[in-house]
């Protein structure tokens, strides 16, 4: 087995013995609210879960994921070790047995909702997979790619397959750096396409709970997920970018500003992040950086008319009127022709 897979097991054996020694002081390993006892194993998918509980708080998404996982225990045959094609035939299997339970992929982001609805995203999706493989022993961890994720499949010296739980099928790492656009220093940084820890997909997880919170317009409280998953996976772009926004949109200019300057550092190919620091540096009265920035997100992103129109005022700002005229004359096409 791999090192990174080696990790993510002794964390998951970690996790058990930390809840047996729970149990022994006379508490329960994992809770459902309300006080109930929760069948489920000390899955990923189970603290997932348990961080969302102000969010669903009933037993139906404890429930159904219960039935899942007993599901898979009783179905999936596993073995010590594997070839390519048996690993692909129990990825397979796992993609069979969600399928029969209902669930088809769609934009979420809690996995307590995606469990309700039958409604999940790659993120959902992922959850469940590796907690499924951690329920029937076998080894596949969860992958991080730009907003995306995806599991991998161990073997004893070190090789993988990776399976797009959307899909449904093995993919390999250059299908991911190709259509994902994911930049070399990303991938020297271990931003995307490495496996994650257990604690690095818990930070995953903040970063949707703060993602959730930011569409109810909770920045500050969102701001506070975003740190913690930020100090679980340091290396994670898209929640410096995430903390960033949140930070800019309670009036915060220099903290978000550093935030996002990491985020761009860690992945210098998210056109979203170039262009709310153009608008930071705008606020900021740096009109210079400003249009750089903009410029940035543009060359990233030329269909999005944002940039355009934001360089259209800064001209504006600055009395150069007929530059000005002409970004946002630009910013009018590009949105029409979008």
């Amino acid at each position: 087995m791999g090192s990174q897979a080696r990790e993510y097991w002794k964390l998951i054996a970690l996790a058990i013995l930390i809840a047996m020694a729970a149990a022994c002081a006379g508490g329960a390993s994992a809770q459902a609210p309300g006080g109930a006892k929760n069948e489920a194993p000390p899955s990923i998918a189970v603290e997932f879960l348990d961080l969302e509980q102000r969010f669903c708080g009933d037993r139906v998404a404890y429930d159904r994921l219960n039935r899942l996982l007993e599901r898979a225990r009783a179905g999936i045959a596993t073995k010590e070790s594997y070839s390519t094609e048996e690993a692909i035939t129990v990825l397979k299997s796992i993609d069979a047995l969600l399928k029969e339970e209902g669930f088809s992929f769609k934009d979420n982001l809690l996995l307590c909702t995606g469990l309700r609805t039958g409604k999940i995203d790659c993120d959902n999706y992922s959850a469940l997979y590796t907690a499924i493989a951690e329920t029937v022993k076998v080894p596949v961890i969860p992958v991080y790619a730009p907003n995306h994720s995806f599991v991998r499949f161990y073997f004893e010296d070190g090789s993988y397959v990776n399976w797009e739980p959307v899909k449904g099928q093995s993919l390999p790492d250059s299908y991911y750096k190709k259509t994902l656009g994911i930049a070399e220093r990303s991938l020297q940084k271990g931003v995307y396409l490495k496996g994650l820890s257990r604690r690095e997909f818990v930070g995953v997880e903040y970063n949707n709970i703060g993602a959730h919170l930011m569409t109810q317009k909770k920045f500050a409280d969102a701001a506070s997920c975003f740190n913690m998953a930020v100090r679980l996976y340091p290396a994670f772009s898209s929640a410096y970018h995430n903390r960033g926004t949140a930070l800019y949109a309670t009036g915060k200019l220099d903290a978000a500003r550093d935030d996002l300057l990491k985020a761009a550092d860690l992945d210098p190919r998210r056109p979203e992040t170039q262009n709310t620091l153009g608008d930071i540096f705008f606020d900021l009265k740096q009109y210079d950086k400003a249009v750089d920035r903009y410029k940035a997100s543009i060359a990233l992103d030329p269909r999005n008319d944002m940039p355009y129109h934001s360089i259209g005022l800064v001209m504006k700002t600055l009395g150069r009127n007929e530059e000005a005229k002409q970004w946002l004359g630009k910013a009018e096409q590009v949105k029409r022709g979008r």
